[in-house]
């Protein structure tokens, strides 16, 4: 349990991936050009000290984030105060070998820097002090930014958990007076509707942010819609068309279902003779799109249902956490219809396990 809490506080990123590593070489370029500007010489004489100074300073910090690799397991095991100092501890003793290393060799082939051997302390202390400076800095980051990514991660579940509590009331004594109704006539019919509210009710206390199978969100929209069909009857009809997916697709739970009692809420519901709810999945590529489309009321005859767009925001706000700009769900209003279309990347469910 231990273990796992200070995983869960762990802010130092992955400094074994390919992308860290090019942001690690970016900065550092950088950090070399700032140093060199700094120094207030010609630039057109500067090319040399440029070519050095880049090397050095790339040489630190591609070496502290191959060894931050090879420490993340320990590192993690740690409290965010304990990986943080040993981080910090871990880049000044690599700093501190190279810097003595590279004037060692800077004396030994005799280069202008290093007439003078006592520059060796001097020259150390320099490095140890700019490394400390921007160390500092960068680990304070890294771990602003994770106390913004947990903020936004408990604010996506607690909105999540508001979405889940929220069952609309008038669902709730709807399908209890219908379940009432069929208890006498239809006792088989009855049982059907409420093992289906159990399931909707169940879907609430599963984790708010997990990914399931696209058959699991499945199973939970007919779970709903089968409610629904004994509320509206003949007025409520479906096409499904999922069959191009693919059956190991993951998708965030709770995405389709509030999307579907949308389309109930605002379109068939208000409408005397009902209608049609399509919905038809696709893939291009890497990405997953699933349209739901709705009849509604004539704007003439529309009834003034504007209702909490919770359930929209908490999707795009889940989308976003989950899959950052590569997820969206767009809502689009035509004079007789309306769609939402959700696109998410394909995730397979052995990729989430690896």
């Amino acid at each position: 349990m231990a273990t796992q809490e200070h995983a869960n506080e762990y802010f130092l990123p992955n400094f074994c991936e390919l992308k860290s590593l090019f942001i690690i070489a970016i900065g550092a370029e950088l950090l070399a050009i700032v140093l060199i500007l700094a120094m207030g010489d010609a630039l057109a004489e500067s090319w040399d000290e440029l070519g050095l100074l880049s090397i050095f300073v790339q040489w630190i910090a591609l070496a502290s984030a191959g060894v931050l690799c090879l420490l993340r397991r320990a590192l993690m095991r740690l409290s965010a105060q304990a990986a943080a100092v040993t981080a910090y501890l871990v880049v000044m003793l690599i700093t501190m070998a190279l810097a003595s290393l590279t004037q060692y060799l800077l004396i030994f082939f005799d280069y202008a820097w290093s007439n003078n051997p006592e520059m060796l302390p001097h020259f150390v202390t320099r490095c140890l002090m700019i490394s400390a400076i921007i160390t500092f800095v960068t680990l304070r980051y890294f771990y602003i930014q994770q106390q913004w990514k947990q903020r936004i991660q408990l604010e996506s579940q607690a909105r999540l958990q508001a979405l889940q509590a929220k069952i609309r009331p008038h669902f709730l004594f709807n399908s209890m007076n219908i379940i009432a109704s069929l208890i006498g006539s239809r006792p088989q019919l009855a049982e059907q509707a409420v093992e289906d509210l159990a399931e909707l009710f169940r879907a609430t206390l599963k984790d708010s942010n997990s990914l399931v199978l696209l058959r699991e969100e499945y199973a939970l929209c007919q779970h709903y819609l089968r409610i629904e069909k004994l509320r509206l009857g003949e007025r409520l009809n479906l096409i499904w068309s999922l069959e191009s997916l693919p059956k190991d697709a993951l998708i965030p739970m709770l995405s389709l279902q509030p999307l579907m009692e949308n389309a109930i809420y605002h379109g068939i519901q208000a409408l005397p003779e009902g209608g049609t709810i399509t919905v038809v999945g696709s893939i291009q590529g890497n990405v997953i799109q699933i349209k739901i489309k709705n009849p509604i009321p004539a704007p003439s005859t529309a009834a003034q249902k504007t209702g909490n767009q919770i359930a929209i925001t908490n999707i795009q706000h889940r989308l976003h956490l989950l899959f950052k700009e590569q997820a969206t769900l767009k809502l689009q209003g035509y004079a007789t219809h309306y769609e939402a279309v959700l696109q998410i990347p394909y995730t397979k469910e052995n990729e989430l396990n690896d």
